[in-house]
């Protein structure tokens, strides 16, 4: 077994941020290829993308996330692959347009909310 890596280290840190569990299709693009996943995991700084396709840690991305039927699409202009494992890669949010952060957050706070019975 190897001993990890930084970027391993890195991955394994605590977030300052609560990480909020969601299940939402996401369509990618990359300088050199394009893809879809499912985000698995979402902050206002970034996510965790499972999917087949795979980039190298540093690559910048675009990237749609459909959060439901019944809001637009959230469409981070730039994020960066900041980690990688197996089929997961983890993104930061580098570049948001227009009011896509505010809708974000929006969505996230009303996640994070306990639902009421």
């Amino acid at each position: 077994m190897t001993p990890p890596t930084e970027d391993d280290q890195k991955a394994l840190q605590p977030r300052g941020r609560r990480r909020v569990q969601v299940d939402y299709p996401a369509l990618f693009t990359g300088d050199e290829r394009s893809g879809h996943g499912t985000v698995t995991n979402l902050t206002i700084t970034g996510c965790e993308i499972e999917s087949r396709i795979q980039f190298p840690i540093g690559a910048g991305l675009s990237l749609r996330v459909q959060a439901s039927e019944a809001r637009p699409p959230i469409i981070i202009a730039r994020a960066i692959v900041r980690w990688k494992n197996g089929d997961r890669f983890g993104l930061e949010f580098v570049r948001f347009e227009g009011g896509t952060k505010e809708q974000l957050e929006d969505m996230l706070n009303q996640r994070e909310s306990p639902a009421e019975d």
